[in-house]
Protein backbone atom coordinates (compact mmCIF):
# COMPACT_ATOMS: atom_id res chain seq x y z
CA UNK A 1 0.00 0.00 0.00
CA UNK A 2 1.35 2.94 -0.55
CA UNK A 3 1.75 6.36 1.68
CA UNK A 4 -1.11 8.36 0.58
CA UNK A 5 -4.11 5.58 1.04
CA UNK A 6 -1.95 4.82 4.39
CA UNK A 7 -4.79 5.09 7.41
CA UNK A 8 -1.59 6.35 9.32
CA UNK A 9 -1.27 9.11 7.77
CA UNK A 10 -5.15 10.76 9.30
CA UNK A 11 -3.33 11.20 12.33
CA UNK A 12 -0.25 13.18 13.56
CA UNK A 13 2.84 12.03 15.12
CA UNK A 14 1.83 12.74 18.49
CA UNK A 15 0.90 10.73 21.95
CA UNK A 16 -2.04 10.16 22.88
CA UNK A 17 -4.46 11.39 25.69
CA UNK A 18 -6.07 9.87 28.50
CA UNK A 19 -9.32 10.23 25.89
CA UNK A 20 -7.77 8.40 23.47
CA UNK A 21 -8.26 4.93 22.79
CA UNK A 22 -6.25 2.62 19.93
CA UNK A 23 -8.23 2.10 16.41
CA UNK A 24 -5.84 0.57 14.14
CA UNK A 25 -2.56 -1.18 13.92
CA UNK A 26 -0.51 -2.99 11.61
CA UNK A 27 0.97 -6.74 12.54
CA UNK A 28 3.09 -8.75 10.12
CA UNK A 29 3.35 -8.04 6.57
CA UNK A 30 1.14 -5.73 6.52
CA UNK A 31 -2.13 -7.48 7.91
CA UNK A 32 -4.09 -4.78 10.02
CA UNK A 33 -6.42 -5.24 13.38
CA UNK A 34 -8.58 -2.31 14.13
CA UNK A 35 -11.16 -1.40 17.44
CA UNK A 36 -14.32 -0.23 17.32
CA UNK A 37 -15.67 2.55 20.00
CA UNK A 38 -17.32 -1.27 21.70
CA UNK A 39 -14.04 -2.68 22.41
CA UNK A 40 -14.08 -5.20 19.47
CA UNK A 41 -10.99 -6.20 17.90
CA UNK A 42 -11.43 -7.53 14.33
CA UNK A 43 -8.77 -8.64 11.92
CA UNK A 44 -8.63 -7.01 8.21
CA UNK A 45 -6.10 -9.48 5.30
CA UNK A 46 -4.40 -6.45 3.95
CA UNK A 47 -7.85 -4.40 3.69
CA UNK A 48 -6.75 -1.13 5.28
CA UNK A 49 -9.91 0.94 4.02
CA UNK A 50 -12.51 -1.66 5.44
CA UNK A 51 -10.50 -1.30 9.06
CA UNK A 52 -11.11 2.74 8.79
CA UNK A 53 -14.58 2.26 8.50
CA UNK A 54 -14.85 -0.51 11.13
CA UNK A 55 -12.86 1.42 13.85
CA UNK A 56 -14.71 4.95 13.07
CA UNK A 57 -11.54 7.10 11.99
CA UNK A 58 -12.34 10.44 10.99
CA UNK A 59 -10.54 14.08 11.37
CA UNK A 60 -12.70 14.87 13.98
CA UNK A 61 -11.97 12.49 16.39
CA UNK A 62 -8.32 13.30 16.60
CA UNK A 63 -6.43 10.94 15.10
CA UNK A 64 -2.69 10.46 16.54
CA UNK A 65 -0.06 7.63 15.38
CA UNK A 66 2.33 7.09 18.18
CA UNK A 67 3.86 3.98 20.09
CA UNK A 68 1.69 1.40 21.84
CA UNK A 69 2.29 2.51 25.53
CA UNK A 70 0.30 -0.33 26.87
CA UNK A 71 0.94 -3.57 27.86
CA UNK A 72 -2.22 -5.79 26.55
CA UNK A 73 -2.85 -9.21 27.87
CA UNK A 74 -4.73 -10.39 24.87
CA UNK A 75 -2.98 -11.57 22.03
CA UNK A 76 -5.06 -9.21 19.18
CA UNK A 77 -3.77 -6.15 20.66
CA UNK A 78 -1.34 -4.05 19.79
CA UNK A 79 2.26 -5.01 20.89
CA UNK A 80 4.52 -2.16 23.24
CA UNK A 81 6.12 -0.47 20.95
CA UNK A 82 4.54 -0.81 17.88
CA UNK A 83 3.12 2.17 15.64
CA UNK A 84 -0.66 2.04 16.75
CA UNK A 85 -3.54 4.82 15.34
CA UNK A 86 -5.11 6.40 18.27
CA UNK A 87 -8.63 8.26 18.42
CA UNK A 88 -10.47 9.49 20.92
CA UNK A 89 -13.29 7.83 22.67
Amino acid sequence: MNKSTHPFRLGRKMKPTLKHRPAIWECMLGTVYAMNDEGEVKYFDYKWDDAVEFAGVTEDRDPRVFRCLRVYAAANQPRPKQYVLYVTR
